[in-house]
């Protein structure tokens, strides 16, 4: 039996979720599978569950999120299982066969570690690199991911370590630490709520280890290419570019705000303003005024919060 249950968020992307249920179905011990669609219901996903009837399948009344709907799936898990890791995937990425039981090995080896991350390459090019291990960037209020874009093999990718990021593609996290961790900030509805959840499990004292022979194949958003293939999320060429805008400059300066203190926040507040003003003006030069507008309404989404939900530290 696997110690292992593996958390989908399938949102029009039945097609996808098929590839990743595929990949899950070739790993040995097949994982105990919760899928959850925020669709609220995708048609097509009904064909692709009938190849897999041991999937659990939970339907949300709405789209809340990235976080929300994995939350679901992770509720159901620590309420109605005992497994011991619980694996938060893509559904737009597939595992190798024993990815899952090496991220195991890895937690097993490292007692100290409550997550762990494995290495994720671009499905359409497996020899350029998405994730290679990640950091925390305060001037940035953001994670990078060292060699990302470059080659997959780069020495760096290759070397197994702890890092203070892992992505939200894929990340199998402790049951004991889920369960102090609650799940995902749900005031986050996409995008820097993997980074919020990586610095609140390290608050708690624990450590997050990078795994590069687990390998993770990720498709990487469709909504992030432009006609001349993948580009930046805050690309002037992203058609998507507005809503990107608005959730990264919303969600890091709640994140900020919640983890920086002190010379880290000073630091955060520096670096974040120039990026703002680089970015306008960047937008400003290819007339995405759009992209303007959405780092506006993100400031100012962020500032009409409620104090309180910060005081007390929702979720």
């Amino acid at each position: 039996m696997s110690r292992t249950a593996v958390v989908l968020v399938n949102y029009k992307g039945a097609k996808d979720t098929d590839m990743c249920l595929l990949s899950l179905h070739e790993c040995d011990p097949v994982p105990l599978v919760v899928l959850v669609d925020n669709t609220p219901y995708d048609p097509d996903l009904a064909d692709v569950l009938a190849c897999y009837p041991k999937v659990h399948l939970i339907y949300s009344p709405k789209n809340a999120g990235f976080g929300a709907g994995n939350n679901l799936g992770i509720k159901w898990v620590l309420s109605q299982t005992d497994c011991e890791f619980i694996f938060i995937l893509n559904n737009d990425a597939k595992v190798e066969p024993d990815t899952i039981a090496k991220l195991e090995a890895t937690l097993d080896v490292f007692p100290k570690a409550g997550i762990a991350t494995p290495r994720i390459v671009f499905m359409d090019t497996p020899d350029r690199l998405w994730y290679g291990g990640g950091e925390v960037s305060w001037i940035r209020g953001a994670a990078v991911a060292p060699g990302y874009l470059g080659p997959s093999d780069a020495p760096l990718a290759m070397q197994p370590r702890e890092v203070s990021f892992a992505s939200g593609c894929a990340l199998l996290v402790r049951r004991n630490l889920m369960e102090n961790l609650r799940g995902f900030d749900e005031r986050f509805f996409m995008y820097e709520e993997d980074l919020e959840l990586c610095l609140r499990a390290q608050e708690l004292g624990w450590q997050i280890r990078y795994e590069p022979s687990a390998l993770v194949l990720h498709v990487v958003q469709s909504s992030s290419r432009g006609q001349q293939g993948f580009v930046g999320m805050l690309s002037p060429l992203n058609h998507n570019l507005s809503f990107y805008t608005y959730h990264l400059v919303r969600n890091r300066l709640i994140n900020m705000h919640l983890h920086a203190r002190g010379f880290n926040y000073l630091l955060f507040l520096a670096g974040f303003s120039s990026l703002l003003l680089k970015k306008t003006l960047h937008f400003l030069c290819y007339q995405r005024w759009d992209g303007i507008a959405a780092i506006y309404k993100g400031w100012r989404s962020f500032q009409r919060m409620s104090w309180s939900t910060f005081s007390k530290g929702k979720l």
